[in-house]
């Protein structure tokens, strides 16, 4: 293993580490352009040049290995003044259009210039003009004359989703990324070229000039869009959703997310349920409250018994669903496990054919007996033997016609955030919080906990209510004991009862999760993890909101 020092520090290294993850792990800044910890090392920004004693010239820190006895120095004038003329060469041809760009703000470009060289311009001719508000397909606009050729967009598409869609054109200072003859872009990852792009060049349709990023806030969470469970951060502002981006996990999603599961959040916004409703005592004169119809729930189960069924949503989080196991064994109720459908599309990368978030954390806790699944329901309540359904969650993969189905039931119940055909033809509709609006835990198809964190508040303000919430009042008016107060103490229960579960807590599963049956002893290096991040994902830093940018020149 070689031994190095760098400015002055003394470390030890396995064979093969570069200059620039070994200063990561000493804490010591080097800026790049075009490194990115997932995707092969291009050096071609020129930006991490170092001094290494002995060596003739500065050297590329992304590339350039650690060998024993080597010293390196990543602070002298030789050094600060490449930086600055490698930035002066990219802001050469550059627009310097900071004010409209939609990567103000969390923009390496602006950091980089803030932190290393803070020089005015020299240029007095005209600059080189390149295309503007170019598609690159359904969902990527490039502005070319930002761009700064760190060809990490066309990496991802020959190493990543291996479908190379993008390209170098041309030579010199005429450069420019542009589609290969005959493709657009538009692969099921596209999206993440738009996070990868250090600069304002690539941006995405749906979030172009929407918001500054200085106005959001921020949440760490998990995609519920399929079963791998991707880790994300939610932008929102004035508590709307305003943009998934992805957070690095290694051990789920790495840097990565899929097209469907960063744009899944306009359907949530678009089709919320935010009334409640009971068609069967339900007047025209009379308002009714979400309490009502949950009273009026309770009673319809407690008076169906054994004849009433629970339908659990395969997405919902693991403390809902152990109320939801608690209060149907309570009441005598038939539980079966529903949800999306098992089917959708899969790939080698990222997403998975089931389309739920969290089968395997509920069939963990429903115990070593599965749950029966839709089809069972289906030739069940066929047969008549139900009086009372009560569906959490609104999307459950069916027939085409479920009023026929269900039209021996006298009471269908569905605990609704999402419209769909199961809510038009319930009789008691209990609006209900929006992944977004909800605490919990999720585990994936690979057996890892992870916690999901609510991002906007709940509204409408006494009408929607995380599912465990409603349940909690359902079996309180049946006449039940229910004494959760919070997701927490709920997560308590699961740790204190289920032994996959042990050891665990909110605090240790943090932000990269646990596996099952770990005991609450972690799988991954933290420190590590934290180096890998790219440091170009989109992050607002507030610290450059005081710093004098190109613009002011």
């Amino acid at each position: 293993m070689p031994t190095l020092k760098i400015d002055g520090q003394e470390i030890q290294v396995e064979k093969g580490t570069t200059i620039l993850q070994a200063a990561q792990r000493l804490g010591i800044r080097i800026p790049t352009f075009c490194y990115h910890p997932g995707l092969s090392i291009a050096a071609n920004c020129r930006m991490c040049l170092v001094e290494v004693a002995k060596s003739p010239k500065p050297m590329p820190a992304c590339h350039a290995q650690c060998a024993d006895g080597m010293e390196v120095f990543t602070n002298t004038q030789k050094v600060q003044e490449t930086q600055k003329a490698i930035l002066e060469f990219i802001l050469l041809n550059h627009p310097v259009d900071c004010p409209i760009c939609d990567q103000a703000g969390e923009c390496v470009l602006q950091d980089n210039y803030a932190d290393y060289s803070l020089s005015p311009s020299r240029l007095f001719t005209k600059k080189v003009h390149k295309a503007k508000a170019k598609p690159l397909g359904p969902k990527i606009i490039l502005d070319a004359e930002r761009c700064i050729l760190c060809t990490r967009c066309v990496r991802f598409g020959d190493e990543i989703t291996k479908t190379g869609e993008l390209r170098v054109m041309s030579r010199g200072e005429h450069s420019e990324i542009t589609t290969f003859p005959g493709k657009t872009l538009d692969n099921p990852y596209s999206l993440n070229v738009v996070d990868i792009c250090p600069v304002g060049a690539l941006t995405s349709i749906d979030f172009r000039f929407k918001r500054r990023v200085w106005f959001m806030s921020a949440t760490r969470s998990v995609c519920t869009e399929c079963a791998r469970g991707c880790n994300i951060r939610i932008d929102s502002f004035q508590n709307k959703i305003e943009r998934y981006v992805p957070n690095y996990n290694p051990k789920v999603n790495q840097w990565w997310i899929c097209d469907s599961g960063r744009m899944s959040h306009t359907r949530w916004t678009a089709n919320r349920v935010t009334e409640p409703r009971n068609t069967r005592t339900e007047s025209s004169k009379t308002a009714i409250s979400t309490r009502d119809v949950a009273d009026e729930m309770a009673k319809a189960l407690v008076t169906s018994g054994k004849a009433s069924a629970f339908v659990l949503d395969a997405s919902m989080p693991n403390e809902d669903a152990f109320v939801a196991l608690r209060l149907a064994r309570a009441v005598g109720s038939r539980l079966y496990l529903g949800g999306r459908a098992q089917n959708g599309p899969q790939d080698e990368l990222l997403r998975l054919a089931d389309r739920n978030a969290n089968r395997t954390g509920i069939s963990a806790i429903a115990g070593p007996s599965p749950l029966p699944g839709l089809a069972e329901f289906q030739k069940d309540v066929a047969s008549g033997a139900f009086k009372t359904v009560l569906f959490i969650g609104g999307e459950h993969e069916g027939p085409d016609k479920w009023a026929k189905l269900l039209e021996k039931v006298s009471v269908i119940g569905v605990l609704a955030d999402i419209r769909s055909d199961l809510v038009d033809i319930a009789h008691i509709v209990i609006p209900a919080a929006v992944p977004q609006m909800r605490e919990g835990t999720v585990v994936n198809s690979h057996g890892r906990v992870q916690r999901i964190r609510q991002a906007i508040r709940l509204e409408p303000a006494g009408v929607v209510f995380p599912y465990w919430r409603i349940l909690k009042r359902i079996a309180t008016t049946a006449g039940l004991e229910a004494t959760w107060n919070s997701e927490r103490a709920i997560f308590g229960e699961i740790v204190a009862s289920m032994p996959q579960f042990a050891e665990m807590t909110y605090d240790k599963l943090g932000d990269l999760g646990l596996p099952l049956g770990s005991n609450g002893l972690s799988d991954v290096d933290v420190d590590a993890a934290t180096r890998n991040i790219d440091p170009s994902a989109p992050q607002y830093r507030k610290t450059n909101i005081n710093s004098r940018m190109p613009w002011q020149h």
